[in-house]
């Protein structure tokens, strides 16, 4: 159903990865994805970024951002929390 269209580009995938693990209070041992997707079904976004951060305990937290990884900034990280309305980063752990 989704074609994978990702540019690999480790370097921008690794900045987004700190400013994910910085600004979200990424728990220890938790792993932070960001994958790029590309959608040709009529009403999806045509390229979006996902990010998930997956720990060993309960669901994973996942936001999509409807851009490249080429385009995501720190401030797309920053406004993670105002997307999903769910939960305050500095209150997000996985459970023990």
């Amino acid at each position: 159903m989704f074609g994978n269209s990702e540019k690999r580009d480790p370097v921008q995938t690794a900045i987004i990865r700190a400013w994910v693990a910085e600004l979200l209070t990424v728990p220890d041992g938790a792993f932070v994805m960001v994958k790029q997707m590309e959608c040709p079904e009529e009403g999806c976004p045509p390229v979006e970024t996902i990010i998930a951060i997956l720990c060993d305990y309960g669901g994973p937290q996942q936001w999509k951002l409807h851009k490249p990884i080429s385009d995501v900034t720190r401030e797309d990280i920053e406004s993670l929390a105002d997307i999903s309305g769910e939960w305050k980063p500095q209150e997000w752990r996985c459970p023990d």
